[in-house]
């Protein structure tokens, strides 16, 4: 049996019609609505893939740039922690500066009369009969017993026992320690003792009728020989008046607290105190 072969142009003739009987179809009916519908389903996943493939480098690229810039964010927090650090550094040394300044700034006659030491040792603050600071300085810089010493807040105390680079101060909070003072408000003269008490002192030989108040600042009165007039030596924190005493029980806490201060500054406040230093040097000299 044989086979009727359609020539190819024939075969294209019939496709053309075909086609454009369909497109006539479409253009003037809604047969093939259903159809089209479907495709458009069928055809959406792989538009969004498509898409999404063609925004992956953008999505990269946003990546990149969102990795960069929190790198730089680090970079700028550890840049600014470190200038806060060097800031406090900084801080930190204008105010030991200051305090210095302050310190060497202390009312004597001439800038020869006083010398700066550094405290090395805090002792028997718990000990009421042995309240003292060591510090680096001794009779090789002319340091001697009794010198006066005091800080930038005011009266620390005294020297009582001087070596060759070492010497031992006495606190005024110290139970066997008396000191000269005189009330900033009325001038009142009486003598501050220790209480064995680390920066507590108090006012032992006021009568009952004296003029002193909480709050009234006291500081040394010159007498004695010992303190010039002037360095603040503490405000009274307490006023008891008891009737079958013959003496007001008067608490002040002392303007300089050894737990806080680093540095101490060592007087000469008259020619006696001079030539016993300069007695104290020889002694040293001939041990």
């Amino acid at each position: 049996m044989s086979r009727t072969l359609i020539s190819p142009f024939y075969q294209f003739c019939l496709l053309l019609v075909l086609s454009a009987a369909l497109l006539i179809l479409d253009n003037k009916t809604e047969l093939f609505q259903p159809v089209k519908t479907i495709g458009s389903v069928i055809r959406q996943p792989f538009e969004l893939g498509v898409k999404i493939q063609s925004e992956i480098p953008a999505f990269a690229e946003l990546f990149q740039d969102r990795m960069s810039m929190q790198q730089q964010i680090r970079n700028l927090e550890t840049e600014n922690m470190a200038l806060r650090v060097q800031i406090q550094q900084y801080e930190a040394i204008k105010q030991e500066n200051e305090r210095l300044s302050r310190l060497l700034s202390t009312a004597v006659r001439n800038p020869g009369e006083l010398l700066l030491a550094n405290i090395v040792k805090a002792q028997g603050q718990g000990d009421p009969y042995n309240q003292q600071i060591l510090i680096d300085q001794g009779f090789e810089s002319g340091v001697y017993a009794g010198q006066p010493v005091v800080s930038d807040n005011g009266v620390i105390g005294q020297v009582t026992e001087a070596g060759f680079q070492r010497s031992s101060v006495t606190l005024i909070s110290h139970i066997t320690q008396g000191l000269p003072v005189q009330l900033v408000r009325n001038g009142l003269l009486t003598v501050a003792v220790g209480t064995g008490i680390l920066g507590q002192i108090r006012l032992p030989y006021l009568e009952l009728e004296a003029d002193i108040r909480v709050g009234d600042e006291l500081i040394t009165s010159g007498m004695g020989d010992r303190f010039v007039a002037g360095f603040p030596v503490g405000t009274v924190t307490e006023v008891l008046k008891d009737t079958t005493r013959p003496f007001l029980q008067v608490s002040v806490e002392t303007a300089a607290n050894v737990r806080y201060i680093k540095n101490v500054l060592l007087l000469w406040t008259s020619e006696l105190d001079q030539s016993e230093g300069g007695e104290q040097e020889e002694s040293g000299d001939g041990e």
